[in-house]
Order: structure tokens, then sequence, then C-alpha cells
């Protein structure tokens, strides 16, 4: 398993003036919300080239924003929490953009998939956050907020975002079925047995933190 800090040591190579000690985590995590909303507003306004184009700075905070905080020490519970929810509200903003834009244009095919997408990327992180109360950790699936954004962009430089929205509404419906599939068959284990299924054949060894999936639960990020 890759840990954080192999992930860590590759984003400071590629981007060293990160390394900085006057780079504040917690703006880099404000920017990116603040970027998804100028994307959302773009695909409001039917600019999705505008809208692909700003959400690519926005995924970058997303991406950096922890990064900063464990390489100056910063990293923390609460700063975890914010970066979490702010990530859903930065999804919100993006979705309710397409969503709405695409009610004032009458497009109704294109404002359901925005929806659909919306829904389940909530899903996907509430059922691992809810999970995550009792379990070690529940990160299955693949649709986590990393590619919904990668798709997203796609689809807004390419002008086919309802492409992008099926992709993420399909991708996005497995994963979070697949997390409450699972987390309601591992949850079972943990009150049948007294012990958390998540963990392995030995509870007292040692276990990684969970890898960074869509900015969900796990290790602390930010301050």
């Amino acid at each position: 398993m890759v840990g954080w800090g192999d992930k860590d040591a590759f984003v400071l190579r590629v981007h060293p003036f990160l390394r900085a000690r006057w780079i504040d985590p917690t703006f880099l995590t404000l920017a990116g919300v603040a970027l998804s909303l100028a994307s959302g507003t773009a695909f409001y306004l039917d600019r999705p080239v505008w809208a692909g184009a700003i959400l690519i700075g926005a995924g970058w905070c997303d991406m950096v924003d922890g990064v900063v905080a464990r390489h100056q020490g910063r990293a923390s519970l609460r700063g975890a929490f914010l970066d979490s929810t702010l990530d859903r509200l930065s999804d919100l903003l993006l979705f309710g953009g397409i969503a709405l834009g695409a009610t004032r244009r009458a497009e109704t095919g294109l404002a359901l998939l925005a929806l659909w997408a919306a829904t389940v990327a909530v899903l996907t992180s509430y059922s691992r956050a809810r999970a995550e109360l009792h379990l070690s950790r529940l990160d299955v699936g693949w649709m986590d907020r990393g590619w919904r954004c990668l798709i997203l962009i796609a689809g807004g430089l390419t002008g086919r975002v309802e492409i992008a929205l099926l992709a993420i509404g399909l991708g996005g419906t497995w994963t979070a079925g697949r997390r409450v599939w699972t987390g309601w068959r591992q949850l079972e284990s943990l009150e049948r047995t007294g012990r958390d299924p998540t963990l392995g054949p030995d509870p007292r060894s040692p276990r990684e933190g969970p890898e960074k999936a869509d900015s969900e639960p796990g290790a602390p990020r930010n301050r």
C-alpha cells in the first residue's frame, strides 16, 4: 500500500514551491471552494470550457492542501473535518450550477443528470463517513471526488457535460451501492464478533491510515 509520505513526496517534488512556509493550507481549501463556485457559475451560464478550466484550479487546491498541512506539521482532525465539509459544498456548487443552468434553458434531461450525480456524490461520501464512526475504514469503490472532478473537467473542456454526468451517475451509483452493502456487512460482523473486520486477522497489528480518496474521513489533512 502506498502511504501518505510517498504521495506527499511526489506532490512536493512536482510542486517544490509548496514547501514555502508562508503557504496557508486553509487558504488553499477556501480557494478551492471559491474556484468551485466560479466553475459552477460558468456551468450555469453555459460556458462549459471555462467551467472545466476553472475546475482544474479547484481540483489542484483540493489535491495539495493536505500535502501542505502535513509538510508544515499542521495536520489536525479539525482541519480534516473542515476540508471534508467544504468538499461537499464544492460538489453541490458544481452540480447545482449545472442543474440550475439546465433548468433555465429548459434542458430537463441535463438537469436530471446533474441531480443524479449530486445525489450519488453525497451518498458516496456520507456512507463512508457514517460507517467510519465504527469501522476503521470504508473506502471501497473508485468513483471518489478525485475521479468526479477529472470526469467533469473532461466533460467541460470537450463540451460533453451530459456524458460526463452520465459517467459520474453510473460510477457513483455503483460506488455508493457497494459502500452501503459492504458497510452493512462489516457492521453486522462488528456487532456479532465485537471486532472491526477492516483491521485484518490480527487487530493488534499496526495499520496504515486510510488513503485519501475524495477528501472524506481519513488521516488528518489540514491545520
